[in-house]
C-alpha cells in the first residue's frame, strides 16, 4: 500500500467504511464488507483478511447484473 493510500485510510471512519462498502456493492456487482483492521483502521474490502473484525457485509441490489454496470430496469429500458 502507498504511503498515501495509508495516510488515507487511517482517516476513514466506520460510517465512511460501511459506505464505501455500499457504493462498491453496487458499482461492480459483489459483496462488500466494511471492516476493523486489527491496527484499528476501517476500510471497505472484497475479501476480508482473517484478522479483520466484519463490521457489516453489503451485497448488490438484486437488480445488478454480474458486471454492475446495469441494473435490469435501466437495460429494459434502452431497449
Amino acid at each position: 500500500m502507498s504511503p498515501y493510500a495509508e495516510r488515507r485510510a487511517s482517516f476513514m471512519t466506520e460510517e465512511r467504511a460501511r459506505y464505501y462498502a455500499k457504493v462498491l456493492a453496487r458499482r461492480i456487482g459483489t459483496t462488500f464488507y466494511a471492516v476493523r483492521s486489527r491496527e484499528g483502521r476501517f476500510l471497505a474490502m472484497q475479501i476480508p483478511s482473517g484478522d479483520c473484525d466484519i463490521l457489516a457485509a453489503v451485497k448488490p441490489p438484486s437488480g445488478v447484473t454480474e458486471s454492475g454496470q446495469f441494473r435490469r430496469k435501466e437495460v429494459s429500458r434502452a431497449a
